[in-house]
């Protein structure tokens, strides 16, 4: 069992994320002591031009100053987009919206502490040069907004979307017997809604801010923010919240 985190030992645990990302989480609820049901309720699928548009600025990549990742998926994504890109042209920085992100994309210049698009685009120096915004569709537009008041040229690249999906079975005994829920993207709180509605364990517990945001937006109140925006630490948060109850 791991050692830093608090037991989950006999607890139920609902994990939302996409079914192709949701090993990592699982293994670590596991490793604390868990029962996991993975209960999709998106999943991730190419950008609408198939990643022309990613390409095409992985070709052009001496314009850019900087690339900027927000999501572990979208850092994927570029990284393996990048992989043909000679040293010489490795010139830019890059920064990533938390340190998980920063892991996908292998190493960032520079993660903020609060690990989310506005702290990012808040501790993002002043400048007049390019900047690669490699996102998800959905993505929001405080780094966005942010940069560009401070002088950047921002081009925005979807490298992915995620989209809903409907469990094939019914899972309401499922999630009436879980002890507790976790989401690590508003996107999977929208899909969630999509299908159960606001059914769902007493305990939730966000990843981050614009999360639980999206979880508040439902009406519901009491969701437990994880502090540190990582798979890890959703794995703490979910376990000091059954601990106290």
């Amino acid at each position: 069992m791991t050692t830093d985190l608090p037991t989950l030992a006999g607890r139920t645990i609902i994990v939302t994320r996409a079914a192709e990302r949701a090993g990592g989480l699982t293994s670590l609820l596991i490793d604390a002591g868990a029962t996991v049901l993975e209960i999709p309720v998106t999943t991730t699928v190419d950008a609408r031009d198939a990643g022309i548009a990613l390409q095409e600025a992985i070709d052009n990549i001496e314009r850019y100053d900087w690339v900027v990742v927000t999501s572990p998926e979208g850092a994927h994504r570029f990284r393996e987009a990048a992989s043909r890109i000679h040293s010489s042209q490795q010139h830019f920085k890059i920064a990533a919206v938390g340190t998980a992100t920063a892991d996908a994309v292998g190493g960032a210049d520079l993660v903020p502490q609060v690990q989310t698009g506005r702290s990012l685009g808040e501790s993002f120096p002043s400048g007049s040069g390019r900047v690669l915004l490699a996102v998800a569709e959905s993505a929001g537009t405080d780094f966005e907004i942010a940069a560009r008041g401070k002088g950047w040229t921002i081009d925005r690249v979807t490298t992915y979307r995620t989209v809903p999906v409907t469990p094939s079975v019914d899972r309401s005994t499922d999630i009436s017997h879980a002890d507790a829920i976790t989401f690590a993207s508003a996107s999977s709180v929208h899909a969630w809604h999509e299908v159960f509605g606001i059914t769902m364990p007493k305990v939730v517990v966000a990843m981050g801010p614009m999360t639980a945001h999206a979880l508040n937006e439902l009406g519901l109140e009491n969701v437990v923010v994880a502090s540190e925006q990582t798979l890890t630490g959703l794995v703490n948060a979910t376990a000091q919240a059954l601990e106290s109850r």
